[in-house]
């Protein structure tokens, strides 16, 4: 953790993520690497964890690896926000309108399992249903909105809403946007207690979590799988690889098909509670309708404002102080009040993208995996684990909607995504030209 200093930030501004001050992740006392487990994971994030809850419960004998402490990556660098998965209907479209259906009906059994899962393990990670605003950037944008709502509706139900520019103080406090589109279903929660009560859970269920085990290598022997910790060496009948984002080059076949994509966010100083009255009257999940997103949200006590978005640096000395400054800017666009405002947190973490837009799960030479979930991971990330588990113990149950997609690269494509700024600007030209 360091300290950060300059004009916007408060004198005890921090590089860490807001939801560490809660429950930063820490790793356990060092344990004996095993010499052999029934099953190993590879990731100790929402898919990892999930996955192995499911399979523990079934009795299995799991180990879970992480080069860092559990939760140590995306999945307590996160927003918070998790919902139905409205925003992948067109993308899935592309399968059919049936195919669509179903992609977007699984979103509410993964929501669902989320629910599940806190209740069950009794997990305090401030989860509530609280819906979500999309605001559009210009009159054209929310007439669009409006289609694709009707596209929606002639292939399932959606309890989506347009709210008219009109109305929209009564779900965000500004001048911004010209109406936008709320969505009652979606949910927040404290990401970094969420995945720290999976750790506990799964511990409690007698799995091996092992912290600072970087896994650098990977190979077939007999019926299993050797991994190489270091200079460690471990043995698995089973394989599970859940890194998303955090991939490299562990496994190459995943290297050619995410794309490792970083996203930041900042925290304000504390509010009054007249001002988060009025710039979020609902407390609800909140985003622009650029293609260049930006999402924010309260937190989870109500007291601050979360704002995350893409970075502008990812290497330097100044990458904190430029992203912060590039992502208050934006934040100042939709509440200017803010403008003395101090800012507490800066943090960002990398997250996985994929060619087609959606999340795969599969297995690749016997080597499970469940990734890309594109910036919408909690809940995703979380089914994905427990379906992937399930898939893994021989469940010839409902198959996931995800698990018959073809999981594409691109040629000359290898891992390093050489074309994200040029993608970044043709996207930020048309968002300009959007707004016109």
């Amino acid at each position: 953790m360091a300290r950060l200093s300059g004009p916007f930030f408060s004198d005890d501004a921090v590089d860490t993520p807001y939801w560490w001050d809660a429950a930063r992740p820490a790793a356990q006392a060092p344990v004996e690497l095993p010499a052999q487990s029934e099953v190993t994971i590879v990731g100790a994030g929402f898919t990892g964890l999930n996955a192995a809850l499911t399979l523990a419960r079934a009795g299995k004998q799991v180990t879970v690896l992480d080069a860092e402490a559990p939760g140590w990556g995306a999945s307590s660098r996160n927003g918070g926000m998790l919902g139905p998965g409205w925003a992948t209907f067109d993308t899935a479209m592309a399968y059919g309108p049936d195919k669509a259906r179903a992609i977007v009906e699984e979103s509410f059994l993964a929501l669902q399992h989320v629910k599940d899962v806190v209740a069950r393990e009794a997990i305090d990670c401030d989860l509530a249903v609280v819906g979500y605003f999309r605001g559009a950037m210009t009159p054209r944008l929310y007439e669009a909105m409006g289609r694709n709502l009707d596209r929606i509706r002639q292939v399932m139900p959606c309890d989506a809403y347009l709210v008219p520019r009109a109305e929209q103080q009564s779900e965000i406090g500004t001048e911004l946007y010209h109406g936008g589109l709320a969505m009652p279903g979606y949910a927040g929660l404290h990401p970094a207690r969420y995945v720290a009560g999976l750790a506990e859970a799964a511990r409690r269920l007698g799995v091996q979590i092992v912290s600072g085990a970087r896994v650098t290598a990977i190979s077939p022997q007999g019926s299993g799988f050797n991994l190489s910790v270091g200079e460690r060496k471990t043995a698995a009948k089973q394989l599970l690889v859940a890194t998303n984002g955090y991939t490299g080059a562990l496994l190459p076949f995943l290297q050619r098909r995410i794309i490792p994509i970083r996203s930041a966010l900042i925290a304000t100083g504390q509010l009054p509670a007249e001002v988060m009255d009025r710039l979020m009257p609902k407390r609800r999940m909140l985003a622009g309708s650029q293609r260049v997103v930006t999402y924010y949200r309260p937190s989870p006590d109500g007291t601050r404002i979360l704002f995350g978005g893409r970075v502008l640096k990812v290497n330097g000395e100044t990458v904190a102080h430029a992203n912060a400054a590039h992502l208050r800017k934006q934040m100042l666009q939709v509440f200017p009040e803010l403008e003395r405002t101090p800012i507490t947190h800066y943090w960002h973490g990398q997250t996985g993208f994929t060619f087609d837009k959606l999340p795969h799960l599969g297995e690749q030479e016997g080597i499970f995996y469940a990734c890309g979930y594109n910036g919408t991971g909690i809940a995703r990330a979380s089914w994905f684990g427990h379906k992937i588990a399930q898939r893994m113990l021989g469940d010839t149950g409902q198959p996931s909607a995800y698990a018959d997609l073809p999981f594409r690269s691109r040629p000359l494509y290898y891992g390093k995504p050489w074309f994200l700024p040029l993608a970044v600007l043709f996207y930020e030209m048309r968002d300009r030209w959007d707004q016109r």
